[in-house]
């Protein structure tokens, strides 16, 4: 089959890698470079133990307390445009227990296969940048570590198996000496892995190509049509038509617009995310780390670290805010020894596709045969672009429905196409 796949991130080219694998004819389209938007600056954890939604109890505490906190890692700012409201009132109620324990079963079931999806691509020759340290949970309060221990304990119900260790007093130090001596604890999730991001993305571009696929940059995607014969076409805004067998959507926030035109609607926000990586002086941490507290990620890519973190909902633009990118770098040096960033690489800034619910949307999309959904990831793009793609592909190619995917299809929201009629 031609398939086209709209998004060059790690979602869409995961999909486009394994599609192509599976004799494909595979063109990927996007509006920039390869993997320079939402998969550029983030940590690249790849965290089954973390693949849980921030639409979880407390979240509507925590919205109220945005409005007015300029220090908070996440914020929601209202704007004028039809339907923000409601997805405001969706993203609360979705955050209710029973609501929240279900799609975090989800999560978890879904993410216990990242790791073997990630080791499938190392060997078939994909390369990136590919870290086995684990992940550790850093914390200045006791009673955020006593809770963690317990939520550890949950994550076993759910199936995660990966070897936890707690760490305390001197034995932070002999552990990660970057690490401040004054901290609480430090909870190494053993299993956990990272990449560097943008050598992931490269790595699937290359792959992608050497299978015969096709990239095409700096093609921002203007249409989605119906075409003869139970096509489709995309058109671009320099009026390039692709012709495909099938579409995958996987273009983060932008898949709201270019599905709103053919009745389909997707629940998606932008919450805008921002990092700095640099170079620095002082002793460098050699696990990632999560720095609780502030919600800060923190990750070693060679000489160089990453500090990232803002979950600004409502924040579509693309601009720096310098403030919130100093507020990441500031609250995450204050769990941090002796470190300091002296020459900076790139200050990023971008967009994780959120869904009212806080998981990703992966599926045919309810009528309109042909268009397949891959989107919505928010901060597990990296986690779950591996295994995302490969069991999209294999829905694709067999038309066999991966039991995994079941309740992360668009219907959940109850969407139904509307009846369109082509331009």
């Amino acid at each position: 089959m031609r398939i086209a796949v709209v998004g060059a991130g790690v979602i869409g080219l995961s999909c486009a890698y394994e599609l192509a694998e599976l004799g494909h004819a595979v063109t990927v389209l996007d509006a920039g470079a390869t993997g320079a938007q939402g998969s550029a600056g983030n940590a690249g954890w790849i965290t089954p133990f973390l693949s849980a939604p921030r639409a979880a109890p407390g979240a509507v505490r925590d919205a109220v307390r945005s409005f007015a906190s300029t220090e908070g890692p996440a914020r929601i700012r209202p704007h004028l445009e039809p339907g923000f409201a409601s997805w405001v009132f969706n993203f609360l109620r979705a955050s209710s227990a029973e609501r929240s324990a279900r799609t975090t079963a989800s999560l978890q079931a879904l993410s216990q296969h990242a790791h073997e999806h990630v080791d499938a691509l190392l060997e078939r020759g994909v390369s990136f940048e590919h870290h086995r340290d684990g992940l550790a949970v850093v914390f200045q309060e006791a009673g955020n570590l006593a809770h963690y221990e317990e939520l550890a304990a949950s994550k076993r119900t759910l199936g995660y198996r990966g070897t936890i260790t707690v760490h305390r007093g001197r034995e932070i130090r002999d552990f990660d000496p970057a690490i401040r001596r004054d901290v609480a604890g430090v909870l190494h999730l053993e299993d956990e892995r990272h990449v560097r991001p943008e050598t992931l993305t490269a790595g699937l571009a290359k792959a992608l190509l050497d299978q015969g696929g096709e990239v095409i940059e700096h093609a921002q995607v203007r249409s989605i049509e119906p075409g003869a014969a139970g096509t489709w076409v995309v058109v671009t805004e320099h009026d390039q038509r692709i012709v495909a067998d099938r579409v995958v959507v996987a273009a983060g926030y932008e898949s709201r617009a270019l599905l709103a035109p053919l009745g389909v609607t997707v629940p998606l926000e932008a919450a805008k995310g921002t990092s700095m990586t640099a170079y620095g002086e002082g002793t460098a941490p050699t696990h990632p780390l999560k720095l609780y507290e502030h919600m800060v990620a923190c990750s070693p890519f060679g000489d160089a670290v990453r500090l990232s973190g803002t979950f600004d909902i409502g924040r579509r633009d693309l601009r720096l805010n310098r403030k919130r990118l100093d507020m990441v770098v500031r609250h995450g040096l204050t769990y941090l020894e002796s470190w300091r960033p002296t020459q900076v690489e790139v200050e990023w800034v971008g967009h994780r596709p959120t869904t009212v619910d806080d998981a990703p949307v992966i599926g045919p999309v309810p009528g309109r045969e042909g268009l397949y959904l891959a989107t919505g990831h928010g901060t597990l793009g990296v986690t779950l672009g591996p295994v995302t793609g490969a069991l999209a592909a294999r829905e694709i190619d067999r038309e066999e429905r991966q039991p995994l995917l079941e309740p992360f299809r668009l219907t959940r929201f109850g969407a139904r196409a509307r009846r369109t009629t082509p331009a």
